[in-house]
């Protein structure tokens, strides 16, 4: 008993440690492959956490149209927030300073502002382009609101200052205006704006915070009599969303199979002792697969776990056959015999589901390489705990039911009809080929990664209202351009800023924002100011303002201050004022040090025109989020299933290697084939399009399938062993429909294709199974190659 007291404190300690690491993610992004560009790749990666990603914007609304109302309820929605530990940080408008703080930052530094091209500051500053500049000045001079103008003109006379605070006003973008100090969009919508300080994909932050949000906006709905409307915007209500709906997949998934498992095997076993002794070798396989996980990667993505729950389909089967042979055929030497007996069969079986699977390790997906360490740890250690510490659990000899016996024996019959009508039992292979014939060539692959989660669309039509009335940006498309440093970086933005406002002056794309607005490279500003400095300078901007009529030495002041300015701007000086959020919006750093600055784009109309346009410029892309990502998932999903078929060469020279003929070996691996291109070929009839998670799918069909193949090979030759092993098979098969039926009834597309892919395929696999042998005439005398 030394082997069971042993197994079961190993699993206890594997359980303790798990609980103690436990922590599951929905990171989408564990499931994107890497794109053929790297820079992109590191760029997506890094997207994930950034400052973009981790805003929400609160949006509320009065029913009555009082903005006034709506403004209240969104300062008292704040003041409820601000403090909250989840919170980096919060605004509801510019603040007090916001005026200040631009002023100090951009006043004195208007020398290193007048213009963003080298041709516009020599435009500028030729003697045609002084007397436009005087003619400028004498117009807005003359405008009611020349108030400003006439303080700044003397130390101005270019009206550099104005025209950066023009392009802070168009980078603010959407229709977002000030009312009272707070942000209004439309004139109606009260905004409340926050960053939170981790992942949007972090659960245990997000959740808390989305229920203080709902929390505290329900109390101040009611005390404004429930006339507040509340509507969000951001990735972190998707991400908790998934996850919630994910959680509760695999609790329904699992509750409702372990059930279902339980109930079949009280009926064909009677004894709940020998209930729970079947699920021995799943916990221990579960147990070690996610200790494995957690070891190596430090979480386990909630679809790995979803598969987990699924492995009680395959994990199960090890002790149902065991079962059915010590208690059908039971040998002299009791349990520990029995687990001899079927230990190559077993071990073969174990032997080619760790060989389908371990092609997935070499994909460029994280969580499909999760996915094939869990599966291939479970299985080993399911398989070695139903040999060596399962039969030390088992009684010596306990006695069939009816039910067992009955249905072993309705098998057997069956086999036996089957065998004598050959030609009968050749037209269900013929008829799977059939299918494979006329469906295969109908596959319609879809690579869109929006498919691996369920969208709730009122959920998507909230968040893209609140956007508009934000940003008015197109989601997922922006021109980056990359630096190994800050400066680097910020050049190439500059000179994107420029090709994209002629792009938009060509109609390729209808707006854009950018860091650009903010700030500009210390060279360009330094450009700038060098060519202020021009000796002749004075003297030709003094000939062209008295030309248009202004009094000769009135611009004195500009020069004099220019001699007294501060250093360049850089993106530092604007952490103290309110457009530190704004310009962290437009950053992402990325692996090895390198800086990423990303321009929001609205409207792109001629895509192939605008990359035209960026060509030239190093180190900045166009990036299309959603293309990018379906090209990725082409790209792999053909290597996937390339593996796919690496693991069937693996799995075929396993099976050959133990049975060294060719007919048999064929016999043991050929319908799980047929059964994965089957089920293939009847979803594609049935009008589904063909994911990545279909391709991963197949491999647990061709795992299953061959299991069932294996473990008759094996009986071939012991008529009592081969009732057993058939009704292992049937009992494996059930239990597998009971567990990846249900996860084709689940709301996550992800897991839906997994479950019709598996349910049909090992349905498929169970008919397929005996009529090859059936056909091979395997155990019908000697075996011929």
């Amino acid at each position: 008993m030394w082997r069971a007291g042993l197994g079961a404190a190993l699993v206890a300690g594997l359980a303790a440690f798990c609980a103690l690491r436990l922590q599951v993610v929905t990171d989408i992004t564990a499931f994107m492959a890497d794109v053929a560009d790297p820079k992109l790749a590191a760029l997506s990666r890094a997207m994930a956490g950034s400052e973009l990603t981790r805003t929400l914007v609160l949006s509320i609304s009065d029913e009555r149209g009082e903005p006034d109302v709506a403004i209240a309820g969104a300062q008292a929605l704040a003041d409820r927030l601000q403090a909250r530990p989840e919170v980096a940080w919060l605004r509801t408008g510019p603040g007090e300073l916001h005026a200040e703080a631009i002023h100090n930052l951009y006043y004195p530094r208007r020398f290193f502002l007048l213009a963003d091209e080298t041709g516009g500051l020599q435009d500028r500053l030729s003697d045609d382009g002084l007397r436009a500049a005087a003619r400028e000045l004498r117009r807005q001079l003359g405008l009611p609101t020349s108030g400003v103008i006439k303080q700044i003109a003397p130390a101005d006379p270019l009206l550099a200052y104005p025209a950066q605070l023009r392009r802070l006003e168009a980078a603010q973008g959407g229709g977002v205006g000030l009312r009272d100090g707070h942000f209004v969009a439309d004139d109606q919508h009260a905004l409340v704006m926050l960053a939170t300080r981790s992942s949007p994909f972090d659960a245990a932050d997000q959740a808390p915070l989305q229920a203080a949000i709902e929390a505290a906006f329900a109390e101040i709905d009611a005390q404004s009599g429930g006339r507040l409307v509340l509507e969000q915007s951001g990735v972190a209500r998707f991400a908790l969303a998934a996850e919630t709906s994910m959680r509760e997949d695999i609790g329904r998934i699992s509750t409702v199979s372990l059930i279902g498992i339980v109930a079949l095997f009280l009926l064909m076993f009677r004894s709940p002792r020998l209930v729970l002794l079947s699920l021995a070798p799943l916990v221990a396989g579960v147990t070690a697969a996610l200790a494995a996980c957690l070891a190596l990667f430090g979480s386990v993505h909630g679809l790995t776990l979803a598969f987990g729950a699924t492995l009680i389909g395959v994990c199960i089967d090890y002790s149902v056959h065991l079962f059915n042979h010590h208690m059908l055929d039971p040998p002299r030497g009791g349990p520990r015999q029995s687990a001899r007996r079927i230990w190559p069969g077993l071990s073969l079986g174990a032997l080619t589901t760790v060989a389908g699977f371990a092609g997935l390790a070499w994909t460029s997906f994280p969580g499909l390489r999760e996915v094939a360490l869990f599966a291939s740890i479970g299985v080993l250690v399911a398989a070695l705990a139903t040999r060596y510490w399962l039969p030390e659990l088992l009684p010596m000899s306990p006695k069939p039911g009816w039910i067992q016996r009955r249905a072993a024996a309705g098998l057997a019959r069956m086999v036996a009809a089957m065998r004598r009508r050959r030609p009968a039992v050749a037209v269900l292979p013929a008829a799977a080929l059939g299918l494979c014939v006329v469906g295969l060539p109908r596959i319609e692959f879809s690579d869109d990664v929006r498919r691996l989660t369920a969208l709730d669309p009122e959920m998507v039509a909230e968040d893209e209202r609140v956007r508009a009335r934000v940003s008015r940006m197109d989601g997922g498309r922006f021109v980056v351009a990359f630096g190994a440093d800050e400066e680097a970086a910020l050049a190439g933005n500059d000179a994107v800023a420029v090709r994209l406002r002629a792009a938009q002056a060509a109609g390729e794309v209808e707006a854009f924002r950018s860091l650009h607005a903010l700030v500009w490279s210390e060279r360009l500003q330094r450009d700038n100011a060098a060519a202020l400095a021009d000796p002749g300078l004075p003297a030709r901007l003094d000939a062209a303002f008295v030309a248009e009529g202004f009094r000769a030495g009135s611009f004195a002041k500009f020069f004099s201050d220019m001699s007294q300015g501060p250093d360049p701007m850089r993106p530092a000086d604007l952490a103290a004022t309110p457009l530190a959020e704004a310009a962290r919006t437009f950053r992402a750093d990325i692996e090895g040090g390198e800086v990423a600055l990303v321009t929001l784009l609205r409207g792109v109309g001629d895509v192939a025109a605008l990359q035209a346009r960026l060509a030239d410029l190093p180190d900045v892309r166009y990036f299309d989020q959603q293309g990018m990502l379906q090209a990725a998932f082409a790209r792999y999903r053909a290597r996937t299933l390339e593996l796919v078929v690496f693991g069937l060469l693996a799995m075929f020279t396993t099976v050959w290697l133990r049975y060294r003929r060719l007919k048999l070996a064929l016999a043991a691996f050929a319908p799980a084939v047929l059964a994965a291109a089957t089920a293939l070929a009847l979803m594609t009839l049935s009008g589904a399009t063909i994911g990545i998670l279909h391709a991963v799918a197949l491999l647990l069909v061709l795992c299953m399938g061959v299991d069932y193949g294996v473990f008759l090979a094996e009986s071939r030759h012991d008529p009592r062993g081969f009732d057993a092993t058939v009704l292992s098979v049937l009992l494996a098969c059930l239990t597998t429909v009971l567990a990846f039926g249900l996860l084709a009834m689940s709301a996550s597309p992800a897991l839906q294709a997994i479950g019709d892919t598996v349910g049909l395929g090992v349905l498929l696999s169970l008919v397929l199974a005996p009529s090859a042998l059936v056909l091979a005439g395997a155990g019908e005398g000697k075996d011929h190659g």
